[in-house]
């Protein structure tokens, strides 16, 4: 038994690397590497997720701390998780500075710098000459020749400065993007005065006691740099997109249950009806750290921000809502269901694609089997088709 079950690991390990690769392509001038994750489950044109990595972290690494591998096989979705370059201040003869990897996320820090006893002030723009953003889609076109993609299923990801460059992608092409997902990430000091192109799904994560990026005032400690703002606060950052999408001011808060003992408590808070089917979220860790918070808390981050993407509607995993309003049978259904409301309802798939809709009886017929969502304004049950 025992050789059986390490045969079965040897297996799933090989198997796991060759699903995953480092690549390789040029870029304005430089070698720029990304991993590439094509999970068994992809289809010929799956949705793609970027997955962007903190300050002074690697691609590689972030791609497994994450927990974003058991996702992207139970999804099917396509993961690329870039890498980014190196970050250097300097001043010759005064001050030289590495920062480690960087995005030009849009952020700009503004600080003093004694300089032979005389007080200096600079603005230090991190990676400005690095086209990231040419990057992140060239990497994407690499990716769709190899295997195909689904151009309409377009996310991103970042923990930290990774967060702060989804922001930026959200706002300066959002007309590509479905969503991002920021967590410990803000919109950065460059990039608040922008508009955004187009309406973009947002789900801002956040610890109210953030020990590196201040959740009051987005301000930063770094070395002898002093303190500086990097962007909007994470409050002002979810006003930022809930006005921009021009979603419900007033958010929908669902608690998550507090099954762990680690001192933490996580709520979320949905605004919903935005121009164009836009919502934002906001999942707020309550004593939360500058963290990606996995395995062993309440709550998984990878799970929750494809919830998300997806617009499953369960988000939380709280249990369903059963209001009387919204009454359908039979449950599994076949061919049709009859639904007991004045009101009309939606249909949604398991990728957040609404795929009917309708009042009392209802041809589910077309529908292949398996589970979908009935929602009528803020109530939502689970179907499930079996044949």
């Amino acid at each position: 038994m025992k050789r059986i079950l390490s045969l079965i690991l040897l297996v799933l390990a090989v198997f796991s690397l060759q699903a995953q690769e480092m690549k390789t392509l040029t870029w304005g001038g430089q070698e720029r590497q990304y991993v590439q994750y094509l999970p068994a489950t992809a289809a010929e044109e799956a949705p793609v997720l970027f997955m962007l990595h903190g300050m002074g972290d690697q691609a590689l690494n972030f791609f497994h701390v994450s927990g974003i591998q058991s996702v992207a096989e139970q999804k099917g979705w396509i993961v690329i998780a870039p890498q980014a370059l190196d970050f250097t201040f300097e001043i010759p003869g005064v001050v030289s500075q590495d920062f480690g990897t960087c995005w030009a996320a849009g952020v700009t820090i503004h600080v003093t710098i004694n300089v032979y006893g005389f007080p200096f002030n600079y603005d230090i723009t991190v990676n400005e000459n690095v086209d990231d953003v040419g990057f992140l889609f060239a990497a994407l076109d690499a990716v769709g020749e190899e295997h195909g993609v689904c151009a309409d299923s377009l996310f991103f990801a970042g923990f930290s400065l990774g967060g702060f460059m989804s922001h930026r992608m959200a706002i300066e092409h959002g007309d590509k993007i479905n969503g991002i997902a920021s967590a410990s990430g803000l919109v950065g000091n460059d990039m608040e005065s922008f508009s955004p192109v187009a309406n973009v799904n947002v789900l801002e994560l956040y610890g109210t006691n953030d020990e590196m990026i201040s959740y009051d005032s987005a301000m930063i400690s770094y070395q002898s740099f002093g303190e500086f703002r990097l962007g909007l606060p994470a409050e002002e950052t979810v006003g930022y997109w809930v006005r921009a999408n021009q979603c419900n001011e007033e958010a929908v808060l669902e608690q998550y249950p507090d099954t762990q003992n680690d001192g933490l408590t996580f709520e979320m808070y949905s605004y919903l009806n935005g121009d164009n089917d836009s919502r934002v979220g906001f999942l707020k860790a309550n004593n939360g750290l500058h963290r990606w918070y996995a395995n062993g808390f309440d709550i998984n981050y990878c799970e929750e921000i494809v919830r998300f993407f997806t617009n499953s509607l369960d988000v939380t995993d709280l249990p369903e809502q059963t209001e009387e309003n919204l009454t359908f049978y039979p449950n599994p259904a076949t061919d049709f269901i009859q639904v007991e409301s004045e009101e009309e309802v939606d249909i949604y798939d398991l990728t957040g694609q609404m795929v009917l809709k309708g009042k009392g009886k209802i041809d589910v017929s077309s529908l292949a089997c398996g589970l979908y969502f009935v929602k009528t304004g803020y109530v939502c049950k689970k179907l499930v088709i079996n044949r």
